[in-house]
């Protein structure tokens, strides 16, 4: 059977709080890889938001509190993990996009599509138009070709910096050529077919000939065919270590960086990144094997990686939501932005940094600001309504804090603890002790936000 310690990290990683009952329910698996499995087990129709009529901004941050909700209290938040990871790997952002909409419709894609297969999803979010608005390929006409996409798609979405040549680069923009966008409904853009802008004739591609097929529209599909498939490096490729080598290795070394980063946060051991690209070609790239390695290799509960990982803004903010049991509108889009992680808003293509990128003065001030909006939110009556301070636990009353552990601080530390699901080392235990001891009892409902921004709260 799993040990406690291991459920609890693995839970911390994938479903970004231990919940007790969570955890109860997978140590009662008979393995580690039982509980793996229980927490990919995900529904293929996790919901979607529904989104009030407003401006576009507010339709958004409707759409990140609904999105809040599902990561803090749905009953698979591993499904929303993924999505949030895919969302900062195929970037788009409503700054240029613009419309609500279809920013909604990418995340519902990551959402019911995380755990599928990478070449499918690759295809999907390509001709996605949020995507399509986001890196110009609706732009793109073989008279006027627009590298933009063509490029990111080999350097940022499967094969790493490096990997290609400009002569790719040329080619696969004009096989993306002719997918455009209908935007004359107001609000919405939708996929549009134009054949008058696209380049049918075949072309070279890392060492393959493409676009040989008669269906147009499928040619553009090529250039993700070959890079996860028959593909190899080009001898002047910028990335000299890789020349010569079967492009669906480098794709799939690069995913399984980017997978480590975001769940393990160390730099990975070669044996990890071996047995992840062993599965991923084994399985044609299937995503569920492919979390389900490196979620069960021994490396991966090792000392260094179970303390080895900042929680990212949205994962403060989902924790933070957990602990209290608030909902997803009590935490500020303006919060998260000044903290680094605006849902919907990645800082550029590139998607956001992992780990010690979210530790700096101002990022941290941000995240002391989302604690004190949350912990003010579940104590909206405690002086001059219901009396009580609610917790995702539970409830605590006014007189409680003031008269039944008035003598007794660290009892009053350890209900707060409990309400809350939280757990603290023990240098921060009593560093809370000695605050609520010098401060009056009616004060100590002040621990709760003190909790909240705590160094233990910050850590994955």
């Amino acid at each position: 059977m799993p040990t406690q310690s291991d459920i609890t990290h693995l839970l911390r990683r994938t479903e970004f709080v231990a919940r007790p009952a969570r955890v109860t329910a997978l140590m009662a698996k008979p393995s580690l890889a039982a509980a793996v499995a229980d927490i990919l087990a995900v529904p293929t129709n996790p919901g979607t938001a529904t989104i009030s009529p407003d401006t576009e901004a507010a339709k958004g941050s409707q759409l990140v509190a609904y999105w809040l909700d599902r990561m803090a209290f749905g009953p698979k938040p591993m499904q929303e993990h993924m999505a949030l990871f895919w969302h900062g790997h195929f970037c788009s952002s409503q700054k240029k996009v613009v419309y609500a909409a279809p920013m909604h419709d990418q995340i519902d894609l990551f959402r019911r599509n995380g755990l599928s297969d990478f070449g499918t999803l690759t295809k999907r979010i390509a001709v996605q138009p949020a995507m399509l608005r986001y890196l110009d390929n609706a732009k793109n006409k073989a008279t006027s070709p627009n590298q933009n996409f063509a490029r990111e798609l080999m350097e940022l979405f499967v094969l790493g910096v490096g990997n290609y040549s400009e002569a790719d680069v040329e080619a696969s923009t004009l096989a993306w050529s002719g997918h455009a966008l209908d935007t004359s409904a107001p609000g919405r853009m939708t996929y549009l077919w134009r054949a008058d802008w696209h380049n049918g004739n075949p072309k070279q591609f890392l060492g393959r000939t493409i676009n040989t097929g008669t269906n147009a529209t499928r040619h553009a599909f090529d250039t993700i065919d070959v890079m996860l498939g028959n593909g190899i490096v080009p001898a002047n490729a910028k990335t000299a270590a890789n020349r010569g080598r079967a492009t669906r290795q480098v794709a799939a070394d690069f995913i399984s960086r980017k997978l480590w980063a975001e769940f393990a946060g160390t730099s990975p051991p070669a044996a990890v990144i071996a047995a992840m690209r062993a599965t991923a070609l084994a399985t044609n790239f299937s995503i569920k094997p492919w979390v389900t390695t490196m979620l069960t290799r021994p490396e991966f509960y090792a000392a260094d990686v179970k303390v080895g990982l900042v929680r990212s803004p949205v994962a403060y903010a989902v924790a933070l939501l957990a602990a209290t049991g608030q909902h997803g509108d009590a935490v500020s889009t303006r919060h998260l932005q000044a903290a680094g992680q605006r849902p919907l808003y990645p800082p550029d293509v590139s998607g956001w940094k992992t780990n010690r990128y979210w530790v700096n003065a101002g990022a941290m001030a941000a995240r002391a600001a989302i604690a004190t909006a949350v912990s003010t939110r579940a104590q909206l009556g405690y002086w001059n309504g219901d009396g009580l301070i609610h917790l995702a636990g539970g409830t605590l009353s006014h007189t409680e804090v003031t008269r039944t552990y008035a003598d007794r601080p660290a009892d009053l530390v350890r209900r707060i603890l409990s309400l809350m699901h939280v757990k603290v080392a023990a240098p921060t235990f009593t560093a809370l002790v000695n605050y609520a001891t010098a401060i009056t009892p009616p004060e100590r409902n002040q621990l709760v936000r003190l909790i909240l921004t705590c160094p233990d709260m910050h850590l994955a």
